[in-house]
């Protein structure tokens, strides 16, 4: 075993030999590296902007009732809001208060009607919930909002792979009080 130790050790002796000569040259190099400037960076010119994505057309709106069973016999539409999600509105519509109406001892009104949505969205039958007052300025106002109620759209009812009809109640808080001009 003893015998091993010198012929390790020349073989140690000599690795490290061939180590020190090439170190001189990577320490030369490593350390003319490390005192040399750098350049400055070169900035990248800025790139061309592109004109910006138009973004998709959005989708129709659409709510999709569950499987439902057909509508029974009498009934022309389904439920909002029991029978299928109530549809968000898309378009409303401004209501044009007639003058008799502003200005008086009334700040407001609340009107309420039931109306029936068709296949496209559209407010197609326009019901008055409750007896309307016929003294004036009520039947002025009640026409005043069943022509706003007819411009309003509504996204379509998919039910059972087609667009339904669906009745909802719609309140309409009026403002009266007189228009600062």
């Amino acid at each position: 075993m003893m015998a091993g130790f010198p012929r390790a050790g020349v073989a140690l002796l000599l690795s490290c030999a061939l180590l020190m000569s090439a170190a001189p040259a990577f320490w030369g190099a490593t350390a003319r590296a490390a005192t040399k400037k750098k350049a400055p960076a070169k900035k990248k010119p800025a790139p061309k902007k592109r004109a910006p994505k138009k973004k998709p057309a959005p989708k129709k709106k659409r709510v999709v009732g569950l499987d439902l069973p057909p509508l029974p016999a009498g009934r022309t539409c389904y439920r909002a809001g029991s029978e299928v999600p109530e549809p968000p509105l898309i378009k409303s519509a401004e209501i044009q208060v007639p003058e008799k109406a502003r200005g008086s001892a009334l700040k407001s009104v609340l009107l309420v009607y039931e109306v029936t949505i068709d296949k496209s969205g559209r407010i197609s039958e326009v019901k008055t919930l409750g007896a309307p007052p016929k003294e004036p300025p009520w039947p002025e106002l009640h026409d005043a909002a069943i022509a706003a109620l007819k411009q309003y759209k509504y996204a379509k009812t998919i039910v059972r792979g087609a667009a339904a009809a669906v009745c909802l109640i719609v309140s309409l808080n009026i403002d009266l009080r007189s228009e600062a001009k």
